[in-house]
């Protein structure tokens, strides 16, 4: 059967193609917080840069390091709201003390992120406790940076993001499985991994860090205050949310149709959105 031939899955497919296609992240985030990305940008110094660059690299390892441990497998609705409480919370934190509260809380904002990204993944269906599935969690932060001028809201920025990161993911998996049959691991491990889940991670915190630093950069600005953090981790988490909800969607498809039958009618989806060019 067709993915045309299935009006709740073809209905899905077009929910995950707007979820895909939205508005960046940090476009969202300063509309509600009525500041620009460019001010804080110039205000914030290399050497907070480099802060913030680290502190991504080690949420996404401390993310692969807890990912699934506090989750069990059996398929249930995915506890949104509860995330996003969370999350909130860390944002308040991060907002009272500034700059200065951004080391920890970005490694904690990202770790709430990927549980809740394993969560939305369990929603969908996916095994979390297989390695393969993790990594596509993981991947989902690289979704939400618009790197280059070019990489705007069309199909490619989501398939492309993931051509490009595809061989190390592959590779990645494979040495997870290897380490999961020797070790019967049932979660990651930072400390055991190896070089391709480093590779996998650099990658993703080359594009994450874009959001990141921008969002640090608005977090950082005098008038921030702890409401406005924690609305701004309220809407960084939504997205991520919405992210991984599409793409785990896409990905329950394309083990039933085909990656190349769900990119297809993905395309011909994107084109019906308002705004978009054939």
């Amino acid at each position: 059967m067709s993915i045309k031939e299935n009006s709740q899955d073809l209905q899905d497919l077009e929910t995950a193609v707007r979820l895909l296609t939205d508005t960046p992240v940090m476009i969202k985030i300063t509309n509600v917080v009525g500041s620009t990305i460019e001010a804080g940008l110039k205000a914030l110094p290399q050497k907070a840069r480099d802060a913030v660059q680290d502190a991504t690299q080690k949420g996404l390892h401390k993310a692969v390091e807890l990912a699934g441990k506090t989750l069990e497998a059996k398929v249930q609705e995915a506890s949104s709201k509860t995330h996003m409480f969370a999350a909130a919370t860390t944002g308040a934190i991060g907002g009272f003390f500034g700059f200065a509260g951004l080391a920890l809380e970005i490694p904690t904002t990202t770790v709430l992120m990927m549980r809740s990204i394993l969560d939305i993944a369990r929603s969908e269906g996916h095994d979390i406790t297989d390695p393969k599935v993790q990594l596509e969690c993981l991947s989902v932060f690289s979704h939400g940076s618009q790197a280059t001028d070019a990489d705007d809201k069309t199909d490619a920025s989501y398939y492309a993001s993931r051509a490009a990161l595809a061989e190390v993911m592959t590779e990645a998996a494979k040495s997870l499985g290897k380490i999961a049959a020797e070790r019967t691991a049932s979660g990651l491990s930072s400390q055991s991994t190896g070089k391709w889940v480093a590779q996998l991670i650099d990658a993703i915190a080359t594009r994450f860090g874009i959001v990141i630093t921008e969002k640090a950069a608005l977090q950082a600005a005098p008038f921030i205050g702890a409401f406005t953090g924690a609305t701004v981790n309220s809407l960084f988490m939504d997205f991520y949310q919405d992210t991984a909800r599409g793409h785990f969607t896409v990905l329950r498809l394309e083990e039933k149709y085909g990656m190349e039958a769900v990119q297809s009618a993905f395309e011909a989806a994107r084109r019906q959105l308002p705004g978009q060019r054939g």
